[in-house]
């Protein structure tokens, strides 16, 4: 590689429509995707257009740079990551470009993903069969890359054998169609296509019987087929290349009749050689699936969830799921039924379920969904590795691979699980291995050896879906034999000059896949000093959770997860970028501190605090908190802006303003004074105005009467609830009340979520002192603490045990209930009236955080007169003080339009939320009134 500078890659910027990156920021972000493999890029390049990409693959030809695709960076064998031009198609070129419903086909860009598909196909009776566990993120371009499959692909294929046409670049930088090329007669094809073609017609005997024996296998180049009728047909071939011939900008795929039905076997073994056997018994029924739970896998999920434990019996080896589906419910039935009876009469199950109905069957696949994510939670330096987890073999030699591969596991003293797609005869095999310890290390190598050795003697394949990559390219050569070097011409056609991919597919390095690890023997880490939040497990081991999965770079409403990133795109933005920068200047392996820090505070300004990551993570990563406390070191030694100060004098304000800020509101309502309040203190002058209520909470209190009753409970109304809008506590006070219970409003401090989303924890354990000073002695004296402020909520249940774990704020923890919850719990002692009503709800993300969250829902359903319609997980895009922001507005109303044109469309006639600031960003973007839950309760009480 050449010596680069800022200015050679200054060319490329002044020749593309997108985005080009050279800062070490960036490049280490795309230094890894899910893999276990860390490759620093040249820079990074996000293209708008297919001339973007020709344009790239230009200049790296200019300098000797080789050119890496990516896509969701979700791959676990190391095919996304590279030294030249990482090339992301996530953040522009992810369109849907056409669906033809009558043609059933689709047209996308390479950064367009399954799960988008999903949601854009509903309703419409079709669906694109191959479904990789990665679909919510994954993108089509990796999908096709790979030749992805997933665990419906015994009866439906893999994602390459529903390709129908693609544009693509060459590693030349021109541009072609597999239409255009099949279509082409062999004289009129350009030289690298010619020589193609003849590479096939040369060798196709040896092509076509090179081979093994196994269905699915996704290692080397498929070149079977390649010319066909005269005509040369890419779409096998450029499927599962792994960006290392061509890079496709553009996908046109067949969709499918979406069955109507389906049925599932569940069936339970006493050891694993009876589910190869009952998994050959049923292949001739063309089952749309079956799946495989080991022992390993059951034991950690029995060990980990009390709920699973309940929902898997004790004693057995294995569990296996046989999917069948169709188009009528009788005919889904009765292959469950026959099914059932195939494995009775051949004594090979002890325990069997059928489950028709959807709730049977969401049951047990609840099971399967809830086990998975457990394995990445597993606690200590050893972690699951995808290594052989790959491979496959004739499901006919199934018993001779399970004998072989426990063995090879059990001799090595190796821990695994097994899980996967038993009726493909590919089994998810993980063993958990520390990559910082050099004979761990040494032990991936072995047990790669051994396993692959295994799968190659019983004709099996050592990448079954998900690639060689990294990870696996150094045993094409062992696999295939002579058909090898027709692999090697392959490349040299169409790469010649190595820009593509260079090292996955036909690399040369023995050692390749111990080489460039995330971790391995050389890393090393160090703890910051002096932390300002309490770390049970420890601040770098929660950094070092994150394994890159990509799951939090989700962008439909399947996860609520990063509302950021669903609306950028950009790497930068993913909470998964939070925990690479911190590794990064965790490990050292950075050379200009500063620079980091202030990449890091740029970085961590994308994180809003909503929590949504925390929740869905597969590892559990808790992102929020990371970012609570890397923005806090950065605060301490640069200090915070007035705009970020504001918010936590919200309390202050109320106690010393309240009487005088009414006369602010009508100045406030003229865009020129807004326009000098952003100056000042940059909130953005499109923000409405929020005065004081001219009487607190408190004020309004004092002359009320009080309820006595033995049923007490302490009510923590937060700001919004004491200064802002006292109605809320008001009508929750009523409520309880009319259940018969006795509300404690005592003196109370800000619960210190602003202060903590700001970095400021001195400030937060402040008011967490002030609190316990004031309200902590009646802790004892109450059933209950309730909030009616989500936010406030989250802080006393979870927050507040970031800054002091402790006996009182545990006992806070222990006792917080939220205030639909409690009306829930009372809902026999309350009589409402019939008012007829149409709610539209929206579940704020700091409610999902917390218990019970569904219980608002609940409350408000009791009303018999009601209609309430959920505005789905969508987040509004406020997310407290941060959406307030002159620098943050745009991005905040992009965040939210989804739920707020929901709302706006919506008959509803009036919003309900139990955020503040949510119902702050649901009256400006809809303009309809929104109400607190308990406020609908109070006015419908009898």
């Amino acid at each position: 590689m050449p010596q680069l500078t800022k200015n050679i890659f200054d060319e490329l910027t002044e020749n593309i429509r997108g985005d080009v990156y050279t800062d070490a920021v960036r490049r280490y972000l795309h230094s890894t995707d899910g893999s276990i493999f860390r490759v620093e890029p040249a820079c990074v390049v996000y293209p708008q257009d297919t001339t973007d990409v020709v344009e790239a693959v230009r200049f790296a030809n200019k300098y000797g740079l080789s050119v890496h695709s990516r896509g969701a960076g979700s791959g676990l064998c190391g095919s996304a990551v590279g030294r030249g031009i990482i090339l992301d198609f996530a953040k522009y070129m992810n369109q849907l470009i056409e669906i033809d419903e009558q043609g059933k086909t689709f047209v996308c860009q390479p950064g367009y993903r399954f799960g988008e598909l999903e949601v854009a196909l509903k309703g419409k009776g079709l669906f694109f069969p191959p479904d990789p566990s990665s679909g919510e993120y994954a993108t089509f371009g990796g999908m096709y890359g790979t030749n992805a499959s997933g665990a419906h692909s015994v009866k439906y294929g893999n994602v390459s054998d529903y390709i129908e046409d693609a544009e693509f670049v060459t590693s030349e930088g021109k541009v072609y169609t597999f239409s255009q090329i099949a279509s082409t007669d062999y004289n009129s094809l350009d030289e690298p296509f010619r020589k193609l073609f003849d590479l096939y017609s040369d060798n196709k005997e040896q092509i076509e019987q090179g081979y093994p024996p196994v269905r699915y296998n996704v290692s080397g180049y498929n070149l079977r087929s390649l010319v066909d009728s005269g005509k040369l047909n890419l779409g096998k071939l450029i499927g599962g290349s792994e960006g290392t011939l061509v890079i496709t900008t553009r996908l046109k795929f067949r969709l499918h009749k979406k069955p109507t039905h389906d049925s599932l076997v569940v069936a339970y073994f006493d050891n694993i050689i009876n589910s190869a056997k009952a998994t050959q018994a049923i292949l001739p029924m063309n089952p749309a699936g079956i799946e495989i739970m080991d022992k390993s896998l059951l034991k950690f999920a029995k060990e980990s969830d009390a709920k699973l434990n309940d929902a898997i019996p004790d004693g057995y080896d294995n569990v296996c799921m046989f999917e069948f589906d169709g188009y009528s419910e009788e005919e889904t039935t009765a292959l469950a039924e026959k099914a059932k009876a195939i494995l009775e009469e051949q004594n090979l199950s002890p325990l069997m379920y059928t489950a028709a109905s959807e709730e049977e069957k969401e049951k047990f696949w609840a099971v399967r969904k809830a086990a998975v994510p457990i394995l990445y939670k597993i606690k200590g330096e050893r972690k699951i590795l995808a290594l052989i987890e790959d491979a496959a073999v004739p499901t006919d030699r199934l018993v001779e691979y399970f004998e072989g591969l426990y063995e090879i596991l059990e001799r090595n003293e190796a821990k695994f699980v097994i899980y996967g797609h038993i009726a493909k005869g590919l089994l998810h095999t993980r063993p958990l291995l520390n990559l910082k310890d050099p004979n761990d290390i040494e032990l991936l190598r072995i047990l790669a050896d051994e396993v692959f050795t295994l799968v190659n003697r019983l004709g099996g394949a050592v990448s079954g879906e998900h690639g060689d990559g990294r990870l696996r390219s150094k045993y094409i050569k062992m696999q295939y034999g002579n058909l090898y070097d027709i692999f090697m011409q392959t490349k040299e056609i169409l790469d010649s000059g190595k820009l593509l991919n260079p090292e996955i597919k036909t690399q040369h390095d023995d050692n390749q896949m111990m080489k460039n690890l995330r971790y391995g023997k050389e890393y090393s880490s160090v703890d910051i000093p002096n932390k300002n939040l309490k770390w049970s497990e420890g601040f770098v081991e929660e950094a070092e959770k994150c394994h890159g999965c990509s799951k939090c770079t989700t962008v439909t409403t399947a996860t609520r997860m990063c509302p950021v990133y669903k609306v950028t795109r950009d790497e930068y933005s993913a909470p998964k970028a939070k925990a690479n920068i911190l590794r990064a200047l965790l490990s050292g392996a950075v050379d200009d501190r500063a620079l980091y820090e202030e990449a890091l505070q740029e970085v961590i300004s994308h994180c809003v605090n909503c929590g949504s990551c925390h929740i869905e993570c597969p590892s559990a990563v808790n992102i929020p908190k990371l970012s609570i406390e890397a923005r806090s070191h950065y605060v301490s030694k640069f200090g915070v802006s007035l705009t970020d100060r504001i918010p936590t004098k919200l309390e202050d304000m109320g106690r010393n303003l309240r009487k005088v800020t009414w006369l602010l509101e009508p100045v406030m309502k003229h865009k020129f004074a807004r326009n000098i309040m952003e100056v000042v203190s940059g909130i953005a002058s499109e923000r409405e105005f929020v005065p004081l209520a001219k009487n607190s909470l408190y004020d309004r209190l004092k002359e009320r009467s009080k309820l006595k009753s033995d049923r007490k409970v302490l009510y923590f109304a937060g700001c919004y609830a004491s200064y802002v809008r006292p109605q809320i506590g008001e009508a929750m006070i009523k409520v309880l009340e009319a259940a018969g219970m006795e509300v404690i409003v005592p003196e109370q401090h800000c619960c210190g979520i602003p202060h903590l989303s700001k970095g400021l924890t001195d400030g937060a354990k402040e008011k967490l002192e002030a609190n316990r000073k004031s309200w902590g002695a009646l802790l004892d004296e109450v059933d209950y603490v309730v909030a009616t402020c989500t936010s406030c909520g989250l802080s006393l249940y979870k927050e507040w045990g970031f800054l002091s774990d402790d006996e009182f704020t545990r006992k806070v923890k222990s006792k917080l209930i939220h205030i639909s919850t409690l009306v829930n719990m009372n809902m026999d002692k309350l009589e409402f009236s019939d008012k007829k009503l149409h709610l539209a709800y929206h579940k704020s993300c700091h409610m999902r955080s917390l218990p019970d969250n569904h219980s608002s829902v609940k409350m408000l359903s009791c009303l018999k007169g009601a209609v309430v319609e959920d505005l789905a997980s969508n987040c509004c895009g406020m997310a407290g003080s941060w959406g307030m922001k002159a620098d943050n507005y745009d991005l905040s109303t992009k965040i939210g339009t989804p739920m707020t044109d929901k709302l706006k469309m919506s008959d509803a006639d009036v919003g309900v939320t139990d955020c503040p600031t949510c119902t702050m960003q649901m009256e400006h973007m809809s303009m309809k009134e929104v109400k607190h839950p308990i406020e609908v309760m109070a006015e419908c009480l009898k």
